[in-house]
């Protein structure tokens, strides 16, 4: 965990960092009695038999302020801390870390985790387990059989797999049914799936997708009052004229329990609105309420007026609400701007100038805001509505394709925006430009996540420098993830002066044509972490490029180097030789490429490769 860190300052945790605050000399000298400190275990600095006083190195500390310190790491983190030491290793491996992570099931590693479980010995936690792309078998009914009572989440996608399902998850509280379609499994029957025997269900999610409506319906009745006696908390579901009877009556039953509600309209509901409101009525606890798709005004209105103010409301969902007006806005600000700090507002194109007052009221306690594809916008109506004053809270801020977004308003609200997370001005092309990177650079090193998609008036210098004040984006330590796709003028300049990112995970590049093998090899030592790179339609990326890559690049998980059609055969020999962390591959349309041939290089030599796209 870093041989060279020493302190003997005080320790903060920060966000998953290890920041140590140097004890003011002057502090020190006015020490009464700095041995009895020592002993009282509140100096982190030890006093040997000369006298001396010398600081603690980190290895020193106890595995309580190391556990406490590793509670704020994400399981990614956490898998490239284990690789530390082997006291990194144990500590990872308790089971206080283990429900971090899910366990996902495929046809490729199912008979090997049936086998680990069956040696008795498992560092696995199954909590959490998703089924992923496999068919009904016996091997499955046993493995859920053996694992079953410890499994509390259960997510299944494209994994008809009801039947091996039935009898052998006593314990589930959240059942999460993804792309799943049963057409392909000619054993699979409408009534695969029994929600009776989930005794402590608490939360069932179904997207629709690809799922018979019989059979969704069927689920739907069986979480009546009258069928069944769990108290829902979560409730996502696809509304479908056939099952809006049963719809409305789980909402109406659940309704004192449910904290969140996630609704996608695949069509219109009729216009009688007096039993949606009769359910929301009651919804006291509800916490987070999605609702998407193809909802009229009425209805929306009806709803968002029926749920109590005394709900406390916390994340508000309305993507695709095409019906959403200024003054709906307004009345949820004035209802719920104490509680809310969640609201996607994406593709609801009525809203404009107007909404300031709703935005401005809901200052202080937002800290996410979605308002991608809202044109009517204007830069200095969202600097009135979120920055008339510096704003500490708003942490998250989604702008895609909001076209009438001034350079100079964007710069403002970039000064006032001091704990930005994550950030996305896609396709925001009057907005930003050299001087609004230099702003962002300057004022919003917090930053874990940057999306710049198709701003074409970005160059080299916004990264390295721009203007009397010049900030590199090597500024933003902390940076994770950056999409940069479409940025045309960028060119081996700024991977080689500016992309020096060493916590950066994933890298977008594609159809940034001027970037060439020199870049790409500067970029492979500059952000030595990266575990998802994306160049394609970078028309210059040759097969060198891509050596570079493979070979550098020791924690690459997916790479993708689509319609790069300076790649021959060669390329796939680096990638099959190299990229054995390699989980994700996707070539596509590239000319003049034998697609067969590079097939059986991957095939032959790099056989954990999961998904090649060719």
């Amino acid at each position: 965990m870093g041989n060279n860190l020493t302190t003997s300052g005080l320790l903060r945790i920060n966000r998953g960092r290890i920041v140590f605050f140097e004890r003011p000399a002057e502090c020190q000298e006015n020490k009464a009695e700095p041995d009895m400190e020592s002993a009282a275990g509140t100096s982190s600095s030890v006093t040997f038999e000369d006298g001396r006083r010398r600081p603690l190195h980190i290895e020193q500390l106890p595995n309580d302020m190391w556990i406490e310190i590793m509670a704020y790491l994400s399981y990614k983190d956490l898998q490239q801390l284990r690789l530390v030491s082997w006291r990194c290793r144990e500590l990872v491996n308790r089971r206080y870390f283990a429900s971090k992570g899910r366990v996902i099931v495929t046809k490729e590693n199912l008979n090997a985790m049936k086998a680990h479980v069956e040696r008795g010995v498992s560092y696995l936690s199954f909590e959490d387990v998703e089924l992923r792309n496999l068919t009904q078998s016996t091997e499955l009914s046993q493995f859920l059989k053996m694992v079953g009572p410890e499994v509390k989440q259960m997510q299944v996608r494209h994994a008809p797999v009801f039947r091996n399902m039935d009898g052998k998850l006593p314990n589930l509280k959240m059942l999460k049914i993804v792309t799943t379609s049963f057409l392909d499994d000619v054993n699979m029957t409408v009534d695969g799936i029994n929600m009776k025997q989930f005794m402590h269900l608490t939360g069932f999610e179904c997207d629709g997708v690809s799922l018979d409506s019989s059979l969704k319906l069927l689920m739907l009745l069986q979480l009546r009052r009258v069928e069944n006696k769990v108290q829902l908390r979560h409730l996502q579901f696809e509304y479908r004229r056939n099952n809006e009877t049963a719809l409305l009556q789980v909402l109406y039953d659940h309704a004192p329990t449910l904290e969140c509600v996630d609704i996608f309209f695949s069509c219109s509901p009729g216009i009688e609105t007096l039993r949606w409101c009769v359910a929301f009525e009651r919804m006291k606890n509800l916490r987070t309420l999605k609702l998407s798709g193809n909802c009229h005004l009425v209805l929306l209105d009806d709803i968002l007026d029926s749920v109590p103010e005394s709900s406390r409301l916390q994340q508000l969902d309305l993507t695709g609400m095409l019906s959403l007006t200024n003054e709906m806005l307004i009345c949820i600000a004035e209802k719920w701007h104490k509680t809310l700090r969640s609201l996607d507002l994406m593709f609801c194109v009525q809203l404009d100038v107007r909404c300031v007052a709703a935005l401005r009221k809901m200052n202080g306690c937002l800290e996410s805001l979605t308002m991608a594809y809202c044109r009517a916008l204007t830069g200095r109506g969202l600097v009135e509505g979120l920055t008339s004053q510096i704003n500490y809270t708003l942490q998250e801020l989604f702008l895609e394709d909001v076209c009438f977004i001034d350079e100079a308003s964007m710069c403002i609200m970039m000064e006032r925006l001091p704990n930005l997370r994550k950030l996305s001005l896609d396709n925001c092309r009057q907005a930003t430009t050299d001087r609004t990177l230099s702003t962002i650079f300057r004022h919003q090193t917090l930053l874990r996540l940057l999306r710049i998609d198709y701003c074409i008036k970005v160059t080299d210098m916004g990264f390295i420098g721009f203007g009397n004040q010049p900030a590199s984006i090597s500024r933003l330590r902390g940076l994770r993830e950056l999409n940069v796709r479409g940025c045309r003028n960028l060119t081996n300049r700024m991977l080689k002066r500016a992309l020096r990112l060493p916590e950066l995970l994933d890298l977008t590049l594609d159809y940034c044509n001027r970037l060439e093998a020199n870049g790409i090899a500067a970029l492979s030592v500059n952000c030595p972490s990266l575990e998802k790179l994306s160049v394609a339609s970078c028309s210059l990326i040759n097969d060198e490029a891509v050596g570079y890559v493979v070979v550098n690049l020791k924690r690459l998980r997916s790479l993708t180097i689509s319609n790069c059609s300076m790649l021959t055969l060669q390329a796939f020999k680096y990638i099959a030789k190299n990229g054995r962390n390699l989980r994700n591959l996707v070539a596509c349309s590239i000319d003049g490429l034998d697609q067969d041939a590079a097939q059986k290089i991957l095939s032959r030599h790099l056989p954990e490769l999961k998904h090649a796209m060719l």
